[in-house]
């Protein structure tokens, strides 16, 4: 384990067991076994430690959602329940929830904004997701819906915890998944919408993006290894497809990056070809 994953593992044990404000920046020196010279070497405050765990976590969840959808079709209900899912699995083995509530109240500019980005994201993937499960003619209550879920499942897991309730996490998460399904069919009963969602709809920037991953993804000019020609053949056949998976082709990328990082001359191509596809799958 290096020194800074010794300083993170440390700095999660000590904020779930101390407190997260109770927790100073000498006790991970001490349990860490490193100098304050190596810590800040890493993480200028506390804050940016937070930021950087949170980041690691989310980056995760996001890998796993996207691996659920490779062999799998966008629009099976199974596969988005698992998706849902998986944000709450892994959070909470990684027991961030609390430490995530705590970012909210940080006096940090970079925190503040990737946690402001970040609530967006989710807000907006659950918007798209559910149209791509239950059809277009929901979608312009879509956001209605991505906000109901969100905001009601996140304080039925605070108000569990201020109360002491022994109520099991995962039995929460269902029972909104269920309302979910409910409010869909009450949504399409109803003309009222109260945040009209509208797919941003680029075909021109996807053409120039779809060509510029193709132009890169055939240059003749790097040599790679089979496992990693079949991740570029998966990623040039998904770009052709009518709906292209744009989350699936970032998982591959993030995979290709790390099988290829010793190749010379590749890691210019392969962040290159991220970015492209990185933007496609955040707008």
């Amino acid at each position: 384990m290096s020194k800074k994953e010794k300083i993170i593992e440390v700095a999660k044990q000590l904020f779930r067991t101390k407190g997260y404000h109770d927790t100073a920046i000498q006790d991970i020196l001490e349990q860490s076994k490193v100098s304050k010279g190596t810590f800040y070497n890493y993480f200028s405050t506390k804050s940016q430690l937070i930021l950087y765990i949170i980041q690691k976590v989310d980056e995760k969840v996001e890998e796993q959602q996207n691996m659920l959808l490779i062999e799998g079709q966008p629009n099976d209900k199974h596969i988005f329940y698992s998706q849902l899912r998986v944000k709450h699995s892994i959070y909470g083995t990684e027991k961030i929830a609390e430490l995530y509530n705590i970012s909210l109240g940080e006096n940090d500019e970079e925190l503040q904004k990737y946690m402001a980005n970040s609530h967006y994201k989710e807000l907006n993937w659950l918007a798209n997701r559910l149209i791509e499960v239950y059809g277009n003619e929901i979608e312009d209550s879509a956001m209605d819906l991505s906000t109901h879920f969100i905001g009601g499942l996140g304080y039925q897991f605070r108000y569990s915890d201020q109360m002491k309730l022994k109520l099991n996490s995962s039995d929460i998460l269902d029972y909104n998944i269920l309302r979910l399904e409910k409010n869909i069919e009450i949504t399409k009963q109803t003309a009222q919408i109260l945040f009209p969602f509208k797919s941003s709809s680029a075909c021109e920037d996807q053409e120039t993006a779809i060509s510029n991953i193709q132009k890169l993804l055939t240059s003749n000019d790097y040599e790679f290894s089979r496992e990693a020609q079949e991740i570029i053949n998966f990623i040039l056949e998904e770009i052709q497809s009518s709906y292209i998976r744009w989350g699936v082709c970032e998982g591959a990328i993030r995979q290709l990056k790390i099988l290829s990082p010793s190749l010379l001359g590749t890691e210019q191509l392969l962040n290159k070809v991220f970015n492209i596809i990185h933007k496609q799958n955040n707008k």
